[in-house]
């Protein structure tokens, strides 16, 4: 059954904003697992990860963001997802097992390196972002707004 829960909010990111990004929003459309591939709780986690990474780079900044209140959606999406790839990628290479069975080879789980591939792009891609915004806001705090 697909997830029929309105889109996210306008007002900062939500676990069912990830899930479409993520095209983890219908069970029946993860032909392996006929389930979410990532549960709420991995989501916050995942979304809390990429914020207290923003918190922890200077300059610090008078009140810390929580993912309720960070102000940049498409942003924290990315380093969301990024996160949310590399524990999928853990969660593959502690499960991989080669078997084979009546001349057949299964490999499911042998997907680790793709999901640390694309979470790196990704974190690499937030990380970036997150130098080059936080310099212009220690360039602003030091001579005013930049154009």
């Amino acid at each position: 059954m697909a997830y029929t829960q309105p889109a996210g909010n306008r007002q900062y990111l939500t676990d069912v904003d990830v899930r479409i990004w993520m095209r983890d929003n219908d069970p029946g459309a993860n032909l392996l697992l006929d389930d979410f591939e990532y549960t709420p709780e991995e989501i916050r986690t995942a979304m809390t990860l990429a914020v207290d990474y923003w918190n922890d780079q200077p300059p610090s900044l008078m009140l810390p963001y929580d993912y309720t209140r960070f102000p940049w959606r498409s942003r924290l999406l990315c380093g969301a997802a990024a996160n949310l790839l590399f524990m999928a990628a853990h969660r593959f290479r502690r499960n991989a097992l080669q078997y084979s069975a009546g001349g057949l080879t299964i490999a499911d789980q042998e997907k680790y390196n793709q999901y640390d591939q694309a979470g790196g792009r990704l974190w690499d891609e937030y990380k970036d972002w997150v130098q080059k915004h936080k310099r212009s806001i220690n360039i602003e705090r030091g001579f005013g707004i930049i154009p």
